[in-house]
Parts: C-alpha cells; sequence; structure tokens
C-alpha cells in the first residue's frame, strides 16, 4: 500500500492476537492486510497497514477492550432478535411495566 500508515499492538498470547484480528475485520478492514507476528518474548505483534484517515480508528480498535466489544456486539444482537420478535419485546415491555406498577404501589 503506498502512502500508508502502520497501526500495531503487542498481546501476551496467540488467542488475543486472533481476536484483535477479528475486532478489525468486522470493524471492516480486510482480514488477510492484518499481520500476526511472533516475538522473541513470546508475544505476538498485530499490525495492519491503513490509509492516514484510518490510522487512529485502527489503533483505537486494537487497543480497545475485547470485553467491550463482545458486550456491544452481545447487545446489539439482542437487540436485532427484538426487533425480528415484536411479540417476545412487548410481552417483555409489559412484564416490565407490571413489576414496576407493583413496587410503585408498595407501602
Amino acid at each position: 500500500m503506498s502512502d500508508s500508515v502502520l497501526a500495531s499492538v503487542t498481546v501476551p498470547s496467540l488467542k488475543a492476537a486472533r481476536s484483535a484480528r477479528e475486532r478489525l475485520s468486522r470493524a471492516g478492514f480486510a482480514r488477510n492486510s492484518v499481520e500476526i507476528d511472533r516475538v522473541d518474548d513470546g508475544s505476538f505483534a498485530v499490525s495492519i497497514a491503513t490509509r492516514p484517515e484510518n490510522h487512529a480508528r485502527a489503533e483505537r480498535i486494537l487497543t480497545g477492550s475485547p470485553l467491550a466489544q463482545d458486550l456491544r456486539e452481545a447487545g446489539e444482537a439482542a437487540a436485532d432478535h427484538f426487533r425480528g420478535n415484536r411479540g417476545l419485546a412487548l410481552g417483555l415491555a409489559a412484564l416490565a411495566g407490571f413489576a414496576l406498577f407493583g413496587l410503585m404501589r408498595r407501602d
């Protein structure tokens, strides 16, 4: 890639390196442009050559928390499920409303 910059991070395990590659891939970066190299101390370097305007986003994805990303994806999947199943969503909303009403009526 001409006119590209390198975004990279060092992670302690191959599993963490593959997780970083998956996060980049899900964010729209080409999976085959992500390099994973073993470092002498047993850790792994994950790097991607990207255009300068995408460098900050790639760095943010690489250094971001995998747990936060997984939670965000789980929330999005749950929201998609509720959008696809309106009856379940309305039933849960009604149940929550009854529970809230019951709690507010307590003396």
